[in-house]
């Protein structure tokens, strides 16, 4: 078992970001809460057995249990991407520009929203959560090579989706 100094460590590094991704598939903060609680429950119970990667272990744990309360609830998965910087921040600029790019902030969160569960996993633990390739195959159980694949059909896939989209 971890000792207190290493899990508040592990603790202080990875529940901001888990507290994210677990609201982001929930879309309810106390169940995002209670599920990364038992993250981290699990992860104490689980470290005698030497868990290589703490924070791409939780992730994966965070992952299921979200989506076992999903099933439970037989809600509506839908991943947000609020906090993705896709424009600059600090400066707004005109207002239609800001109408703009609100519009076409909709427009991606909606194409990512429409792909393939594994593909818009890929897509967010990159693109929002900034995780290597490596990170992202520990979470969902692939290969680095698999993740690239996916992600660039993904992306792909997007590219082709708004360019049909903006087209019209």
């Amino acid at each position: 078992m971890a000792n207190g100094n290493d899990l508040k460590t592990i603790i202080d590094d990875n529940q901001t970001a888990l507290l994210r991704y677990a609201g982001r598939i929930l879309q309810d903060d106390i169940l995002a809460q209670d599920a990364v609680q038992i993250a981290f429950i699990k992860y104490v119970k689980n470290n005698n057995e030497k868990i290589r990667n703490p924070r791409a272990w939780l992730f994966k744990v965070l992952r299921n249990h979200c989506f076992n309360i999903l099933k439970t609830q037989k809600r509506k998965i839908e991943i947000t991407l609020d906090e993705i910087n896709i424009y600059s921040a600090g400066n707004p600029g005109p207002p239609d520009k800001s109408l703009m790019e609100d519009e076409t902030a909709k427009l991606i969160r909606r194409s990512i929203n429409a792909l393939k569960p594994r593909h818009r996993d890929v897509v967010v633990l990159k693109l929002d959560h900034d995780k290597s390739y490596k990170e992202i195959a520990e979470i969902l159980d692939l290969t680095v090579s698999n993740v690239g694949f996916i992600l660039h059909a993904a992306m792909n896939e997007l590219k082709n989706n708004l360019r049909e989209t903006l087209s019209r």
